[in-house]
């Protein structure tokens, strides 16, 4: 009769008061499929950001300048400081990309009318053969600022177009100028 009892203690399945309730210890399971290939996506999604962000850097994209007409949103000054152009100020600088086929690029500095040749790639241009209208406002504030304007526009090296803005830098890559789309 003992035999048959402890025979039935082991059968039960109920824990007795007195033990604790021990359960197995599992690993976990594995990740499956589903989540390598969203690990996957999220790190070709990662390289095409990066690589994109590499490429616009590396590689600009080319803008049609010709027949735009600009105005001159600021300036740097003797010193090297970009100063703003106040409404209407600097006398209404502007520039001008000629025409489909022309080199030339015309503009006024608040005081006197310029052309130039130019050669541009990419982001570089190159200006050449200067010709000058006689100057108006010597020795005036204006005169003062077309004379910098001028001679920040004959340093220009490298222009770059973002946001309806010309930003353009000499070949250290110091700003000298930045010009707004006419009409924006």
């Amino acid at each position: 009769m003992v035999q048959q009892a402890l025979c039935m203690d082991m059968e039960n399945d109920e824990p007795d008061a007195g033990e604790p309730d021990v359960q197995e210890i599992l690993p976990p399971k594995p990740m499956g499929p589903w989540f390598w290939a969203v690990i996957a996506m999220i790190g070709i999604l990662l390289l095409m950001i990066l690589y994109g962000q590499v490429q616009g850097i590396t590689h600009p994209i080319e803008v049609n300048l010709t027949g735009t007409r600009w105005t001159l949103a600021s300036f740097a000054d003797a010193q090297g400081t970009m100063v703003p152009v106040k409404a209407g100020g600097e006398a209404g600088a502007n520039l001008t990309f000629g025409p489909a086929g022309s080199t030339m690029l015309s503009g006024y500095s608040g005081c006197i009318g310029y052309t130039y040749t130019y050669k541009r790639n990419a982001t570089t241009i190159h200006l050449t053969n200067l010709s000058i209208s006689p100057d108006s406002c010597t020795g005036t504030v204006a005169g003062d600022a077309s004379s910098l304007y001028l001679g920040d526009l004959a340093n220009a090296s490298v222009i770059r177009f973002r946001s309806g803005q010309l930003f353009v830098t000499d070949t250290a890559g110091r700003p000298l100028l930045v010009l707004d789309l006419a009409g924006s």
